[in-house]
């Protein structure tokens, strides 16, 4: 159905291109918005946040059946009910000093190092300009040496999977590499090169290769 297709792609796009929970937990707060926007517009019977669907309505003259919308409607609802229930709002309170730690309030479960590593780092003029130019992932490398108790704990937050997506390309992988056309028992290579994404320099790859003269 066209409806729950650009639902879908809409929901999936979550799932590829955000490398760490903050750029995820943004995301989907801004998803569950887009929901109470959609279930609006969905109740007026406007349907051009759902591309498909108006293409379709449209093509064929067609207007949607009020117990349609009624059920649509009633989807939408409780998919901004499920978002609320598993990514509450303040699920990333706790660790926000990670994204800002110049302006955070220490956290009542860090002992006294954490605090006053954190503190030490705030009042750092000089690490507040480099955190203006480098990643997140960079500066609290960086703050390792002077640091490490809290760097420490900042990276481990960083590294975390934000998403199973990862995870679920790499069975996909598995499944088309162990096939009974082609068994094999060390894999990793093969896993490496399936989930990554660097796009391979096939003509430097080919040049580093003698073809094969002909017979």
């Amino acid at each position: 159905m066209a409806f729950l297709s650009d639902l879908f792609e809409k929901l999936n796009a979550l799932n590829k291109f955000y490398t760490n929970i903050f750029q995820l937990s943004d995301k989907v707060s801004g998803l569950k918005k887009k929901v109470i926007l959609w279930k609006g517009s969905v109740s007026k019977d406007d349907y051009k946040c759902f591309p498909s669907l108006d293409t379709f309505l449209q093509d064929n003259e067609m207007a949607l059946k009020e117990e349609l919308r009624t059920v649509f409607v009633l989807y939408l609802s409780q998919l901004h009910f499920y978002l609320q229930k598993y990514f509450p709002e303040d699920e990333v309170e706790p660790i926000k000093w990670v994204i800002d730690p110049f302006n955070a309030e220490i956290p009542q479960h860090f002992n006294n190092e954490e605090a006053e590593q954190l503190i030490d780092i705030s009042s750092d003029s000089t690490l507040k300009v480099q955190f203006q130019s480098l990643s997140l992932l960079e500066f609290w490398c960086q703050t390792q040496d002077e640091y490490p108790v809290i760097s420490k704990i900042a990276l481990r937050v960083l590294i975390l999977f934000a998403t199973s997506y990862l995870c679920e390309a790499s069975f996909s992988a598995v499944a088309v590499i162990k096939s009974k056309y082609r068994a094999k028992i060390h894999i990793e290579k093969e896993m490496r090169v399936a989930i990554s994404k660097i796009t391979p320099r096939f003509d430097d790859l080919c040049k580093e290769k003698q073809a094969h003269p002909t017979h």
